[in-house]
């Protein structure tokens, strides 16, 4: 079976990392698998250098354990697919805000303080319709958080409107309060499987049984 990589777009900006792409990629094709919206940027890299101030760096970056949860749903979705080693195309991961940080909570009051200066604007991290429209489906999953910010709550808002104005199905597994959904990769190791069976099954409905 053709091994998955992942390719990410890296910036810096004054003393932060921005990532404002990324994909995981089997095969040679360049047709989109699905996509994924997230919180923000956790904990991947690239393999060679740091980017330089204010240039945009792509290439190869390592698999973080979001990314190898998010290789076992795309597997799993396109299992018939997967069990003949023919998967081929892209997994486009977008997050709310491209901010690189390992801690939500964190990354959340670093966003403020940055739009507070001025340092970034809502728009950096809106991806596009016209971009979106390429995806046959997108997973919501920017976690459950208890206290959110008025400039998620916004981010949000913009982000389910471009992927509206797309067309794109979406699924996820909601919150108890029904306006978040749980990331596809939890802290607890037991609980990854449950919720990438509960996942494949709330794409299912959505999408069907898909044998591309």
């Amino acid at each position: 079976m053709n091994q998955p990589s992942a390719y990410a777009t890296f910036k810096t900006k004054g003393e932060f990392v921005y990532r404002t792409s990324a994909y995981i990629q089997w095969g040679t094709s360049s047709e989109s698998l699905g996509s994924c919206l997230l919180l923000n940027p956790g904990s991947s890299t690239l393999y060679r250098e740091r980017p330089a101030p204010h240039h945009a760096t792509m290439g190869e970056t390592t698999l973080d354990p979001t990314m190898r949860q998010l290789v076992k749903l795309t597997e799993g979705i396109y299992s018939a697919k997967t069990a003949q080693g023919t998967l081929n195309g892209r997994l486009h991961i977008y997050n709310l805000f491209s901010l690189q940080h390992p801690t939500a909570k964190e990354a959340i009051g670093l966003l403020e303080d940055l739009l507070q200066k001025g340092e970034t604007a809502l728009d950096e991290h809106i991806t596009r319709s016209h971009e979106l429209v390429k995806h046959p489906w997108m997973l919501l999953g920017w976690g459950c958080m208890a206290k959110t910010s008025r400039a998620i709550t916004s981010l949000k808002e913009r982000w389910l409107q471009e992927i509206a104005a797309a067309g794109v199905p979406t699924f996820g597994k909601p919150c108890a309060t029904g306006k978040n959904y749980y990331h596809p990769c939890p802290q607890l190791h037991a609980m990854r499987e449950l919720i990438l069976r509960d996942l494949i099954a709330l794409h299912e409905q959505v999408c069907g049984t898909v044998r591309r």
